[in-house]
């Protein structure tokens, strides 16, 4: 099949099947006599395998250097599980940095209730300059 065809059955555009191929997550498509790209089914079911793998987190170049390792015969199941792991473990680290500034904004908002209830109609409570700078 041609790139427009193998790009719609994976539901990606052909830019994109373009920058898989440039990055090494696709191999080079043979091209007919005429210079056309020739793509497969497995091309297909490679774009979409990509596709999942950079949903789960990974990489375009982690993806590509695993793909390489299998390609050359060296299974990359322990370095493909440890990558997971860092991918947990930063997950994590964002979820405890968002709960922080979550806690952060919820005593700000009560504080700001409490000065608007103190403060006359018409007066600036000065809300934004209230704001405490974030701990690192």
């Amino acid at each position: 099949m041609r790139i427009g065809e193998a790009a719609a059955r994976a539901g990606v555009s052909l830019d994109t099947l373009r920058y898989y191929e440039r990055n090494g997550l696709l191999p080079r498509a043979p091209r007919t006599s005429n210079g056309y790209r020739e793509y497969s089914d497995a091309t297909v079911a490679r774009i979409q395998f990509v596709r999942n793998a950079l949903q789960f987190g990974f990489s375009g170049k982690q993806i590509a250097g695993f793909l390489r390792a299998r390609e050359s015969g060296r299974p990359p199941c322990h370095d493909v599980r440890a990558a997971g792991q860092r991918i947990l473990d930063e997950m994590d680290r964002q979820l405890r940095d968002l709960a922080t500034t979550r806690a952060r904004v919820e005593r700000t908002l009560i504080e700001w209730d409490r000065r608007l209830a103190a403060t006359p109609n018409g007066t600036a409570a000065r809300l934004l300059e209230s704001i405490e700078p974030r701990s690192r």
